[in-house]
């Protein structure tokens, strides 16, 4: 008998921000250099080459409308401007959801050929319009099909997608809403019987064998060769995480660079500006240039500038008196029911 397996990442394999699904686009896809994978061996049934693009198109198509309809109306500060970037910032909703579909473990691939493999491309290419069918609220961005490894087995990653919402958009990413137990459930049991019509319908690969039964209180077949393609993900997830890391302290090392630079920039233009009498063709650059500017800013400018400030400073001398006099009254109003009380 073989196993059948359907899982629907969660916990630390969520894929909460963009950054965890720009990190699965370089798995799923194989974008980096290792002995252990082949590029050519990963065939692409749904989505491109860089799968947050997918997931873009995605979050552009679903959710355009209802982000125009929410941000009608409102204070520039409480519009939203890109829903996928504030979802991945907010940290209430999942960015995406990713779910792993295999069949067959290493026991029974073992000894097939990479000509058989490569039939699974159509049987995968089912279990997808399958899962479309079941459910619809789950937008496919991405399929990709590894052949690379013990048994071939698929990566897809959507948005689900939910409405009716009061609050907020009216259309919004709900991977808890889209995927409740009761949908896990009759979802691990659907693609089930789909996996065994498939299974009879290439005989040439499945012939004599049977699939698993399914474990009630599971919603997939956890398989040893399961277990172990779930460590290999996580030995990948580590990696990505150190990935990231070093891009962000490079990131930090780089701005820190521009900052020095920047606060050098300026001293040393500043320097120029005020020689009286530069010699170097630099320094008379400069200085003439500051000239011009200072010219056109006393000129021009500054009077703007002074204008301004006198008005809010009169403004706020204005408020400023006006709450002197309410707190005057109030204080007046005290005293006088204090007097009253100690009357009576």
């Amino acid at each position: 008998m073989i196993s059948y397996s359907l899982h629907l990442s969660n916990k630390k394999h969520a894929l909460t921000t963009t950054k965890k699904v720009a990190g699965a686009s370089k798995h799923n896809l194989r974008q980096y250099q290792s002995s252990d994978y082949s590029p050519e061996k990963i065939i692409v049934l749904r989505g491109e080459n860089n799968i947050l693009e997918d997931v873009k198109q995605i979050y552009h198509q679903e959710f355009e409308e209802a982000l125009k309809e929410y941000n009608k109306g409102k204070r520039s500060d409480r519009q939203i401007d890109d829903y996928l970037q504030y979802v991945s910032e907010s940290g209430k909703n999942d960015v995406a959801a990713e779910m792993i579909i295999q069949l067959g473990d290493k026991e029974f691939w073992t000894d097939k050929s990479m000509e058989q493999k490569v039939k699974m491309k159509e049987v995968f290419q089912n279990q997808i319009e399958a899962l479309e069918e079941l459910v619809p609220a789950f937008k496919i961005a991405s399929a990709v099909l590894h052949l690379d490894e013990a048994s071939p087995h698929m990566h897809i990653v959507g948005v689900p997608v939910a409405t009716g919402y009061k609050r907020g958009l009216a259309k919004q990413t709900a991977k808890t809403k889209v995927f409740t137990m009761e949908t896990l459930s009759m979802l691990q049991e659907e693609m089930h019987k789909k996996a065994e019509e498939e299974m009879e319908q290439n005989p040439e690969l499945f012939a004599g064998e049977e699939i698993k039964t399914i474990e009630r209180g599971r919603n997939s077949d956890w398989t040893k060769e399961y277990f172990v393609h779930k460590k290999e993900e996580q030995f990948q997830d580590l990696t990505k995480e150190v990935e990231i890391l070093e891009q962000s302290k490079q990131e930090a090392e780089d701005e820190f660079v521009k900052t020095v630079t920047d606060i050098a920039v300026q001293k040393e233009f500043m320097r120029y500006a005020f020689l009286e009498e530069p010699k170097s063709a630099i320094g008379k650059m400069v200085s003439a240039a500051w000239k011009q500017f200072k010219g056109w800013w006393e000129k021009q400018k500054m009077p703007e500038v002074e204008k301004e400030a006198r008005v809010s400073i009169k403004d706020r001398l204005e408020r400023a008196k006006e709450e002197s006099k309410v707190m005057k009254s109030k204080k007046q109003n005290l005293e006088t029911q204090k007097n009253k009380e100690q009357e009576i």
